[in-house]
Parts: C-alpha cells; structure tokens; sequence
C-alpha cells in the first residue's frame, strides 16, 4: 500500500519541515491540512505529491470531513496555539490543543486499521523546572509538573494518543519538543534564539529576554524527528520521547552565534546579547534521548554552530535579496 501522510498544521515552521523531510525522503503522497492550507502554494514540482486540505483542526466536522475524504496512512499531528496565545486567549487555546486533538483521535479511529501510525507533537511543558528533577536528565517517564495551561493542555494530547491506541491497537507516538530554533521560527517565546539571528543578519541590535539552560532543536532536526516517528519501524505500540537536543546556556548560545558572525565577516555590527533584566528560562532542560535513539536510531542531531549557521547564511541571503527586513523582526 502507498503511503498518505497527513500532516496538520502544515503550513507552520514544524510543519514545513516536516513536509520538507517527507518528500526528500521519497514519500508517496503527503496531505497538509490547515486553515491556511492552499493547493496554490504548492510548488509545481510537488505538485503530483503534496496537496492541501483547508480545515479546522477545532472544527469536529472539518477534521472528519477532511479524513473522511483523505483517507491518510499516516498522521502527523502538529497543529496547535503556542503559549502566549494560550495564556492571552485560554478557550480558544484549549479548543485547538485539546478538543482538536481530540476531534483528531476519533476521526482517525473511525478509519480502523486504515491508519498505520499516528505521531502527536507534545511539549517539555508537560515538566516542571529542572531543580525538581534530581537526576542527570530529565526522562520521559518522569513526572508531570507543568507550569503552564499549554503543558497541562499537552498531557491531555499524551492521553488522547494512549486511548487513540487502546481503541484501535495502532502504534501511536507522543513526541516531546522543547525550544526549535531556524528559519520559520517566528512565533512564541522560544523564537527569540531566532530572531538573535536575523538581526546578527540584518545588523541590527537586539537582546534575548530570558536566561537561563535551554534545550534546543535546529528545526530541521525537527521535521526529520516527527516523520521518522511516522514511517520509521516501531514495535512499540504506545510510546512517548524527547525529541533529540542539546542544552546550553543562553550566553553560550550567544557566543556560538557571534562566532559563526565572526566567520562570516559579521563582526563588526555583532550587537547580540541577553537583555540586562532578562527573566530566567521557566522551562526544563537536559532531556533524555536514550530511549529515543533506541527507537528511532536515524534521528538526526545537527550541532549546534553547524545549525546556527546553517540559519544565519540563509537570512543573510534573504537580507540580501530583501526577502528579510527590519519589519520582520522583533527588535
């Protein structure tokens, strides 16, 4: 049978990626499903492999609608409001993380074995601080203490994906991210190592709000992580892991980066440093990956210079281009 992948939130940073690892990874059909979704966005060399499904992922009619007629292999999980919104606009949140989930789940059980694998995005939210954890990493199994709705909203999505298995027996993976940095990274707290960068592009000044330990995913390490939970084998039936990264400290990370500016013949308008009255990261960090590599041993870890520069010549080749401006980033 040929693989049909369905990937929500497509459109998104995650999402594109995703998308991005699925087709150079030579899969047959892949369906983004999102309220942006535009078959017109599609380039033309894709054509014959991607198509777009507008829906809404809060909407239990469009997201039976949608499978109903899709009819997926394969799902992907990854639509969601990040934590500002949810803080700002907490039922719209909770309509989109949990009953979207939800609605996800019940559409796809109806499919019966149809489906083969089913991968949710989850969050390091569903943790609390690091200083509660008192070993040497934090591991998926340990417990939940999440400081925010979003995390709570996330544990939610770890049950869902658990009954969605006991129901129908299809293998189902939670998948735990913490703070993804690269191009697309626009939205969230967590985009600030991002916008670091565009600005070290554009040599503009700008300071990180937070400081602290922070676990970080070069966004590319992302999209392959998500679709290599989906297609590669697992014998697991039911399993949830921390996406592979790296901790560093916010300094180090702004080090890393002055140093790929150096490189790059960027030192001298090099104006990037952690804001004077900089809050401290409220977020977990040191994140487990054994069990991960164990499951999925191609998962891919890009360092994390290879990543910040990877970024950093890609938004200077838009600053270039004037595909990047002073008004696309948040100084």
């Amino acid at each position: 049978m040929d693989s049909k992948v369905l990937v929500t939130g497509s459109t998104g940073c995650i999402g594109s990626a995703t998308v991005a690892y699925l087709l150079a990874q030579d899969v047959e059909k892949i369906i983004g499903f999102s309220r942006q979704a535009s078959n017109a966005d599609v380039p033309a060399a894709w054509a014959d492999r991607v198509s777009m499904v507008a829906g809404d992922i809060a909407d239990e009619d469009s997201v039976r609608r949608s499978l109903d007629t899709v009819r997926p292999t394969h799902i992907i999980h990854l639509a969601a409001f990040q934590t500002p919104d949810c803080q700002a606009y907490p039922f719209r949140g909770m309509d989109i993380n949990v009953g979207g989930t939800m609605f996800l789940c019940k559409a796809a059980a109806a499919l019966g074995d149809h489906v083969k694998r089913f991968v949710c995005a989850s969050s390091i939210a569903v943790h609390g601080p690091r200083d509660i954890y008192p070993g040497p990493t934090i591991r998926p199994q340990d417990p939940y203490f999440p400081p925010s709705l979003y995390g709570y909203w996330k544990v939610a999505n770890e049950g869902f994906g658990q009954a969605y298995h006991m129901e129908t027996g299809v293998p189902t993976v939670s998948v735990r991210l913490a703070s993804t940095y690269g191009p697309g990274r626009d939205r969230g707290m967590t985009s600030a190592p991002t916008t670091a960068i565009k600005a070290a592009a554009l040599g503009l000044s700008y300071r990180i709000p937070y400081v602290g330990r922070e676990h970080y995913h070069f966004v590319d390490d992302v999209g392959a992580g998500f679709a290599q939970c989906a297609m590669e084998p697992f014998a697991g039936g039911y399993g949830v892991f921390n996406l592979r990264g790296r901790t560093v400290e916010t300094n180090d990370f702004v080090a890393t980066l002055r140093s790929v500016a150096q490189d790059l013949d960027l030192a001298d308008r090099f104006d990037i440093a952690v804001a004077d009255d900089a809050i401290a990261i409220p977020f977990g960090c040191d994140f487990d990956e054994e069990d991960t590599v164990a499951a999925f041993p191609k998962m891919p870890l890009t360092d994390l210079k290879d990543g910040v520069r990877a970024s950093l010549e890609l938004f200077i080749a838009q600053a270039r281009a004037g595909e990047l401006t002073e008004e696309d980033v948040d100084v």
